[in-house]
């Protein structure tokens, strides 16, 4: 399971919760590693889950979402549904084992008239209905706050969407090697796009052979910038018929999700010869985004980060360099915390993993981009992409 329940307890302890209720499809799936399709596809059709402090957590899902935690089971047991939907049970043919366990479901659940109503019957089936709750507010509407404060008078019901980002700023093992697969996949699948550059072949065509190739792979694309000549000036350039000629530069960002997790990767190269001012510009922000990476360790402050990776690529030869935060932390979320920003003061922790970037955008000219994700470790960092400090001749 992907959630670190020691750390969620403690920082539940910390801010004098007894429990966390996930509302958006991201907080949910961190908790209880299952997908409601539901919630992902459709606006206004939530699925929750709770997790005490001190008792069993549970689950809150529409009904027509059962056969997704009976194809794939979470670590989570106590399964709670709403709303109607109709699938017939069985009578005498032998059923496989997902088969069996949706029939079982189906047969056991009670299924609530509103989503609201299954997760009030689950707290106060945990005796939470008088107590202090951490609501990630991020994925109700007001509407459905104001209900649930109704039918909870005696809870103290908090904002909660912060304390999730809190706890999923330090990744579990299980984390690091999602985040490390998805990262793996953008890789091969932007070696495949790039062995397709030739003169005349589009945005498009490149787009396309990413794509393509990170599906194979097992991901599932999620953004794909394919900016090429002038156009990769623009930072979400969107792939077009636009069609490559020589001296072109190619830049890619974007990546895949992999189980859930992201990867965001970026990468430039030109095609053809590349000019002096290419290759003066690329160096300057490979310098600057390396010494980032190079200063990683714990307690190093975010904005530190920024600052050296800011004024490296100034000194290395783009002196009026700007740039409102140069990295992210990722995972669940393609932007997860901390930011790596001039005001983000939070310090870097051991399991943080983190985005470092020194993106450059001049209309006219093109726009140049490195983009590394690393893990920060005990005494440092180690790498999750493969470093690439040759600016790529095509």
């Amino acid at each position: 399971m992907p959630i670190n329940s020691e750390r969620a307890s403690k920082i539940m302890e910390k801010y004098g919760l007894e429990a966390l209720v996930s509302t958006t499809p991201e907080n949910t799936l961190y908790v209880s590693d299952f997908r409601s399709l539901s919630q992902w596809a459709l606006r206004g059709v939530p699925a929750f889950t709770v997790l005490p402090r001190d008792a069993e957590p549970a689950i809150v899902l529409p009904i027509s979402d059962l056969d997704l935690y009976a194809d794939n089971p979470s670590w989570i047991k106590d399964i709670r549904c709403y709303g109607t939907f109709y699938i017939e049970s069985p009578e005498t043919q032998k059923l496989t084992e997902s088969e069996e366990r949706l029939a079982k479901l189906l047969k056991g659940v009670k299924s609530e008239e509103t989503a609201i109503d299954a997760l009030v019957k689950v707290l106060k089936d945990r005796g939470l209905d008088n107590k202090t709750i951490g609501v990630d507010e991020a994925g109700i509407t007001c509407l459905m706050w104001d209900e649930l404060r109704n039918k909870l008078p005696k809870a103290q019901i908090r904002y909660g969407a912060s304390i999730f980002k809190e706890i999923r700023m330090l990744k579990t093992a299980e984390e690091i090697d999602r985040l490390k697969k998805a990262a793996e996949i953008s890789e091969k699948a932007l070696d495949v796009a790039l062995q397709a550059i030739k003169e005349g072949v589009s945005e498009t065509d490149l787009a396309r052979e990413f794509e393509l190739t990170v599906i194979k792979e097992g991901g599932t694309p999620f953004i794909t910038v394919f900016g090429c000549g002038s156009r990769s000036a623009f930072p979400n350039a969107m792939p077009s018929g636009y069609k490559l000629k020589r001296g072109d530069i190619v830049r890619f960002d974007g990546g895949c999700v992999y189980r859930g997790y992201y990867s965001d990767i970026a990468l430039s190269a030109i095609f053809g010869q590349p000019t002096e001012k290419h290759k003066k510009y690329y160096a300057a922000i490979v310098r600057g985004t390396t010494e980032a990476i190079n200063n990683i360790k714990p307690s190093v402050k975010a904005s530190e980060l920024f600052s050296i990776a800011l004024e490296t690529t100034r000194k290395a030869g783009i002196p009026h360099y700007r740039r409102h935060h140069c990295g992210h932390g990722i995972g669940i979320e393609v932007y997860d915390m901390p930011m790596v920003r001039p005001t983000e003061n939070t310090p870097l922790e051991a399991g943080m993993v983190l985005n470092i970037e020194t993106p450059y955008y001049e209309i006219g000219f093109g726009g140049l981009q490195v983009e590394e994700t690393i893990v920060v470790t005990d005494n440092g960092c180690k790498y999750l992409t493969t470093p690439i400090e040759e600016l790529l001749v095509i």
